[in-house]
Order: structure tokens, then sequence, then C-alpha cells
């Protein structure tokens, strides 16, 4: 039986978020939660018979992200959400709280945590003690900074703070790490990517990292805490490969290379795949769809946009599922439910 499910009673799943604007824009965190809801006012999780410890939806999220971050700048710069878009209307604590004069502009927003270690911070004491102290993590959801992956200096960097920092905190909190596979450029060649070469290749380079880290943790953790690959990139290129049109509006639409709506609803079916072993519910109407943002912080940076961002549309929606739901089927990383 999983160690994990010994004190704990079915629920949904924690899920703490560590990385970059890759997981800020269109705010993923609260997105995966809005994702899972529908089954679970449906009803639809009562025949679940999935992991013994919790029911396949998001039930609580936190962060600490940063935008350009990697994984050792995010552990030595901590959150930069106050200035990277989280002070927002939506963000807002209380409406209470927030009518009240404070000099620290952090008290008044859910911009998440300062640190990566106040977030996961069981490091110095036991997962039992860390238990009944403060909640802990079922999965820690986390990204490097895109072509940190693909290059070698980079790559060996991130490997190192891993096993220095991360891998324990990940123990004390029996969490498991799922690395986001980020996806190549809309176009080879922006932000100095040159050298990564075309869309096949820059991806080819990415995916090779990704499974570099879960290797080098593999050896570190015990088994019930194997890290995972979201193949998020992977689901992008079968887009790319499939249907370049709607892989061409999975990118923001100013700088492409960030998820517009379209990419970060494919990257949550993605990531509830790989945490949960199925597919989330599907959205069916405009509405529904709508809903999965209804409370996000932030969807672009302010300055950019004067009308809002466009939403994927019911069919759009549809494919970019069952895209998720296959490259989750050819991983391994889908269930028997």
């Amino acid at each position: 039986m999983d160690e994990r499910s010994d004190s704990r009673e079915r629920r949904g799943a924690r899920v703490a978020f560590l990385g970059n604007s890759i997981i800020y824009f269109n705010d993923t965190p609260r997105f995966l939660v809005q994702l899972g809801k529908k089954a679970v006012t449906t009803g639809e999780l009562q025949n679940n018979e999935g992991d013994p410890t919790f029911l396949p939806y998001v039930e609580m999220q936190d962060s600490c992200l940063r935008g350009w971050a990697t994984l050792t700048s995010l552990w030595n710069d901590g959150n930069g959400m106050l200035e990277h878009g989280f002070a927002t209307e939506r963000a807002k604590l209380t409406d209470e709280l927030s009518d009240k004069k404070t000099d620290d502009e952090k008290l008044l927003y859910d911009i998440g945590s300062p640190t990566v270690e106040s977030l996961l911070g069981c490091s110095q004491i036991s997962a039992d003690d860390c238990n009944q102290e403060k909640e802990i993590w079922d999965f820690v959801v986390m990204n490097d900074y895109t072509q940190g992956p693909a290059r070698t200096k980079s790559r060996e960097e991130s490997k190192a703070i891993l096993i220095e920092k991360y891998a324990p905190l990940f123990i004390a909190n029996r969490a498991i790490p799922v690395f986001i596979e980020t996806w190549a450029y809309k176009f080879p060649g922006i932000n100095n990517s040159e050298d990564l070469g075309s869309t096949h290749g820059f991806q080819k380079l990415v995916h090779e990292g990704i499974e570099s880290y879960i290797a080098t943790l593999k050896e570190r953790l015990p088994p019930e805490l194997q890290p995972r690959m979201a193949p998020v990139g992977t689901a992008f290129l079968r887009v790319h490969d499939k249907n370049n049109k709607l892989w061409e509006d999975l990118f923001d639409p100013w700088d492409n290379f960030h998820p517009s709506p379209s990419g970060s609803f494919l990257q949550g079916c993605v990531l509830h795949c790989t945490m949960f072993g199925r597919p989330p519910p599907l959205p069916k109407t405009e509405e529904e769809i709508t809903s999965l943002w209804s409370n996000a912080r932030v969807m672009h940076l302010k300055k950019k946009v004067d009308k809002g961002v466009r939403l994927p549309t019911v069919d759009e929606a549809k494919y970019l599922w069952g895209v998720a739901k296959e490259v989750c089927d050819q991983q391994g990383l889908q269930s028997s439910l």
C-alpha cells in the first residue's frame, strides 16, 4: 500500500506550484482548481477507484512563482508576483483587508508564498511533525526556464540544486514532484534560442533535459514519491504536426512563447492526466469554458491587452482535451478507471 495514504482521508489533492510565467500566465494554479470542480459538483468522483489518498481534483493550491525564473533563481530570489501580475482585483485576499492601508502590499494580495522553502518548509522536521504543524502537499508541479533543460550547463545547474535543496523538501512533504515539459517557441531563434534548432529539435532537447532531472531524483526519492513528467511540450508538438493553425493559437500572440488561454488549457489537461491518471471533466459549453478562468488573478500582462484574450472554443477545447488524453496514454500516465 502507498505509505502516503496511511494517515489521510480521501479528499482532493493539495498541489504546490513552483516556476515562472509559463505557470502564472492565465493563472494555471487557480485554473486547475476550477477544472476539477465539475466532477465534484456532478458526483462524477463517487465511483473513482484511483489513488487511495485523494480524489482526482485539486482541492488546494499555493505557489512560489517569479518571471523568467530558473529552478536556481527561484530558490535564491523567491516570489516575484507582486511585480509580475498578481496585484489585481481578483487577487485581493478580502475586500475588508484590501481597504486597509498598509506599508506591505504583499498582505493585500494572494501572490503565493514568499520562498520555495516557506511553501514546502518541512525540511528541518520529520514528516510526522510536519503533518501536525502544517498542511503538506501531494504534488509539487514545477517548471524550469524553457531553455534551461535544453542546454548542458544550465541542465547540470538545475540537477545540482534539485539534489541539494528541493529533494529534502519533497521527502519531508511526502510530495510527488511533477515536472512540466515546456514547449519549443513558436518561432525558432527568438529569445536567443538560435542554437536550439527547429521546433522538433528544440523540443527534443527540452524533453531530454526533463528526463535527466527525473533520472537524477529517482535515485534519491522513495518509490512512492517517484518524479513524473507532464508531457506538455509533447502535446504542443502533437498539435503542431496535426493541426498547425490551432498550434499557432496555443501561443500568446504578442510574444510567441508564453501560452495563450488555449495553450494553458492544454497544459492543464496534461497536468490533470499526469497527476490523476485520467483526463479532467470536458467543458461542453462556452459558459463552462469561461468559468475556468472566472477567478484568474492574471491572464496576460495588462499593458499589452486592451480587450482581453481569446478563450478556446468548445470544439477547440474538445480537440485539445483529446490530444492531452492521447499523449498521456502513450506516455503510460493513464490508469484503468
